[in-house]
């Protein structure tokens, strides 16, 4: 879900909150608050600057083998109170010395996200040659470009005269209304930062909190006649680089922001806690009037409800009536989220989606609760940090089975919570009360999320190889290829059937399990597909012999390579079990040769269990011949000190798919 799509529903609730003051009727306190005002203004007519006549900086050779090497990243977020309310000016100076031409073009252009009531209070860049001559910023080149994916409107700006080890350097103030008194800033990038620095300026009676991730330093707060500041400087952050089975986005360093107490305010409350927000977005999901609840109770009626006993039971069928009658659409306003549009107009956006599952569930009487958290690839939800940041997915819990609704996921039906919020904490809310808590999104385990192949290869006189087939799934990827084939057709089933076998055929094939209402627990049915298909890729002829790679039914694997040293701790996706079994006959006339191959043991020992574990296996009965593999991964979540052993089990995977076997003449 967009957070600043979702913010923008809670803009109402959060302006309330931070300029609430005390009794402006006092005329001592309008007076003081004028000539507070007036401050303000005079020290906003002081702007941060750059040096006038700047100097190429100088780098160590290690910083010069990177592409680029990010100087200076200072950014000021300033929280002004005027006249006409609170403002923030947002003020970002970055100095970049490029040095392939893969950093030119890195740096040649900046992209300046901005709402719609920002204006710029500053605007300039200039790139710096090696020979020190200063080509400033072209104001025709600047452009702007609306609704930029999870962005919203973007300027952008070209910088001309950049070259090999020169620098850009750029610096603009942007003065917009408060949306959010909260944010974050994340300054790692795939080239070396040699400082960084985020300061937080606000009123003395506006009290802000900051917290750093992944290495970014401890805040200090500078107390100051009128205006406080929260700052942390963080020097030679060295580049990250994507990695296979890391979580990157999340694990750059940033830092978070929030606004936590208004002093002027009669009440001490705590502003933007887990409890303000418990009750906010209870406000926002549950808010349906006695009209809608008719409506809803038509539905009931319609699908016959009251036929159901348990909540779980009744919780399928709401999902599948709302996912098989609503489309779920990119859009904002009443039609796209007030429940009695959307039942009428069959579509709604991602919050229109919650509020109509969040109406039938409670309409329904099921026990329930509502979860805001996070994309734990994007930012992990920090359960002690108040941080609205995070607040990007809904979900819907029921407690007594233990079991989620995920309203804008047409992939997943009542079961676990989507893979990416699962390992995660979230806010979880009570609808009757609009008390939430803090708690853990728990996985399900590998088992309920199988892969199964079972083959059976027959060999005609001739040699040329056909299989027997069957490919089958359970858990998140039934739901996904189940969504694959309604969109698809059988493209990407027939791509998963014949992965690995070049120039292989599919003869016939027959699909089972295949609709989205096959996917709800407990039942969580197997989504599989039977097939035939002709491998001649899989026998290769060798003289009087005949080499069969049996290895490559298993498909296309990954295998991992490491050429620098770990940078990030392992994060699968989700728990998975793979399960395999080849069978065939050796032909009449040949003996079998290299089947030891197929004995591979790889596994982590952890606390004294093989929870993630690689082992293949084979057994002989007469010219019979089995093989079975099993690969699970139970444990996904590990520190970079175990990618190593990690590596192994997954790379025993590749190694199985490399296992060739012979069929020599007797």
């Amino acid at each position: 879900m967009n957070k600043f799509f979702l913010s923008s529903c809670l803009l109402f609730a959060i302006s309330l909150s931070v300029i609430a003051q005390p009794d402006p009727s006092d005329e001592a306190f309008e007076k003081a608050q004028k000539i507070k005002l007036e401050k303000e203004a005079i020290a906003q007519q002081k702007p941060y600057d750059w040096v006038e006549k700047p100097v190429l900086h100088k780098l160590t050779e290690e910083e010069l083998k990177a592409p680029a090497v990010i100087i200076k990243d200072k950014r000021s977020i300033k929280y002004v109170i005027e006249e006409e309310g609170l403002f923030l000016y947002e003020t970002i100076h970055k100095i970049a010395k490029v040095i392939e031409d893969q950093g030119i073009e890195a740096f040649n252009k900046v992209y300046v996200p901005i709402s719609d009531d920002a204006t710029f209070v500053e605007l300039k860049a200039r790139a710096i040659s090696p020979s020190g001559k200063i080509t400033e910023l072209n104001k025709d080149n600047i452009r702007e470009v609306e609704n930029v994916q999870d962005i919203g409107n973007v300027k952008i700006f070209a910088i001309e005269g950049l070259e090999q080890n020169g620098e850009v350097e750029y610096l603009y103030t942007i003065k917009m209304g408060v949306r959010d008194p909260y944010g974050r800033e994340t300054f790692q990038t795939s080239v070396p930062v040699k400082e960084a620095t985020l300061e937080i300026i606000s009123p003395s009676n506006l009290s802000f909190e900051a917290i750093g991730y992944n290495g970014f330093p401890e805040f200090t707060l500078k107390k100051g006649a009128e205006m406080d500041t929260l700052i942390s400087t963080a020097k030679n952050l060295p580049p990250m680089f994507e990695e296979t089975y890391s979580a990157y986005r999340a694990n750059l360093m940033r830092a978070d922001y929030k606004l936590c107490y208004n002093t002027n305010q009669f009440s001490k409350k705590r502003l933007y806690s887990w409890d303000m927000a418990a009750e906010t977005f209870a406000g926002l999901i549950y808010s349906y009037t006695e009209d809608e609840a008719e409506q809803i109770q038509k539905v009931f009626k319609k699908i016959k409800l009251k036929k159901k006993r348990s909540d779980e039971d009744k919780a399928i069928l709401i999902e599948s009536y709302i996912k098989n009658n609503i489309a779920l659409e990119q859009g904002s306003g009443a039609d796209y989220t007030m429940v009695e549009k959307i039942l009428v107009n069959k579509y709604a956006n991602e919050v229109g989606m919650a509020r109509l599952f969040g109406a039938f569930l409670k309409e329904a009487g099921i026990n329930h609760q509502l979860v805001i958290t996070s994309n734990r690839f994007n930012a992990r939800f920090d359960p002690e940090f108040e941080s609205w940041n995070n607040f990007t997915d809904l979900i819907f819990y029921l407690p007594d089975s233990y079991q989620y609704i995920s309203p804008a996921s047409i992939q997943y039906r009542y079961g676990p919570a989507p893979y990416q919020l699962a390992g995660n904490y979230g806010l979880f809310v009570n609808p009757e009360t609009q008390a939430g808590d803090v708690n853990y999104i728990a996985f399900p385990t590998s088992k309920e999320n199988v892969n199964n192949i079972t083959a059976k290869v027959l060999f005609d006189d001739n040699f040329d190889a056909r299989l027997n087939i069957r490919h089958g799934w359970t858990g998140y990827r039934a739901g996904e290829f189940r969504t694959f084939y309604k969109y698809q057709d059988m493209e990407f089933i027939n791509q998963r059937v014949t992965s690995g076998m070049e120039r292989s055929k599919i003869t016939s094939s027959e699909l089972f399990n295949k609709n989205m209402d096959d996917s709800p627990y407990p039942a969580n049915k197997e989504f599989y597909v039977e097939s035939t298909l002709e491998a001649p890729s899989l026998i290769e002829k060798a003289g009087k012999n005949y080499i069969f790679k049996l290895g490559e039914i298993i498909g296309g694997q990954v295998e991992l390579y490491q050429e620098n040293e770990r940078q990030a701790d392992i994060d699968m996706s989700h728990p998975i079990y793979y399960k395999r079994i080849i069978e065939f006959t050796i032909p009449k006339g040949y003996k079998l040769q290299g089947i030891e191959d197929v004995k591979i043991d790889e596994f982590m020992l952890i606390k004294g269990e093989k929870l993630n574990r690689f082992i293949s296996d084979y057994k002989i009965n007469g010219d019979k011949v089995t093989v079975t593999v099993d690969e699970f991964y139970d444990k996904i979540n590990l520190p970079k000190d175990d990618y190593e052993s990690f590596r192994k089990v997954i790379n025993a995977a590749a190694d199985f798919n490399k296992v060739v076997v012979v069929f020599e003449k007797e």
